[in-house]
């Protein structure tokens, strides 16, 4: 589900991502980044995946680096303390901006 906010895009996921359809994921994810206006942010909301595979984590951190060079931030938000620590343990909290709640990752930008 796409749904925005002011200048910010949310992505809301559900299911799972793994190697079976990461292809679909990166297509998604890179289809909400094209459309995420400057200054952003995309907001990549996995509070609704139940499993997220390490591939999954790859393109997130691919598209982000492509967001940078456009100006806008891609930010990953879970509640799920695992996916909090799976930034972390994979060395991805330098290339990718986590949260816990959208609130939080909205930042400065209003809720419309």
């Amino acid at each position: 589900m796409l749904e925005r906010s002011g200048s910010a895009l949310v992505v809301s996921a559900g299911g799972s991502v793994d190697a079976s359809n990461v292809a679909v994921w990166r297509r998604l994810v890179g289809e909400a980044a094209a459309v995420t206006a400057v200054p952003g942010p995309l907001i990549v909301d996995a509070s609704g995946l139940e499993f997220m595979a390490v591939c999954a984590f790859g393109v997130l951190i691919e598209e982000s680096a492509t967001c940078r060079r456009r100006g806008i931030e891609l930010c990953l938000v879970s509640g799920q303390p695992i996916v909090g620590r799976m930034v972390k343990a994979i060395g991805l909290d330098g290339e990718l901006s986590f949260c816990t709640t959208i609130d939080d990752a909205l930042g400065d930008t209003p809720r419309v």
